[in-house]
């Protein structure tokens, strides 16, 4: 049987306008599983930096890991999974 994978995207929110947002996409861009990203704007002049990571679809393997090396990132004030879908 042949495991698929599955696509995870975080929204991934600095602290700051002045936030440093290349630093925070040099950090993520480390994260195992890491395929992409992407700035997008989301409030008050703000953007948010949508990260992609393709993970293996097998038992025991979750998103846990991931989310925490992007809470621990210095100048990220929140994360949220935005989508998590097979492909």
């Amino acid at each position: 049987i042949k495991m698929g994978k599955v696509v995870v995207i975080y929204s991934v929110r600095p602290e700051s306008q002045s936030t440093n947002l290349k630093s925070i996409e040099n950090e993520i861009s480390g994260i195992e599983n890491f395929d992409n990203l992407e700035e997008k704007p989301f409030m008050f002049g703000l953007k948010q930096i949508m990260a992609t990571f393709i993970i293996p679809d097998k038992s025991g393997q979750n998103t846990d890991k991931i989310e925490e090396q992007l809470k621990a990132i210095r100048g990220v004030s929140s994360i949220n999974q935005e989508v998590i879908t097979l492909i």
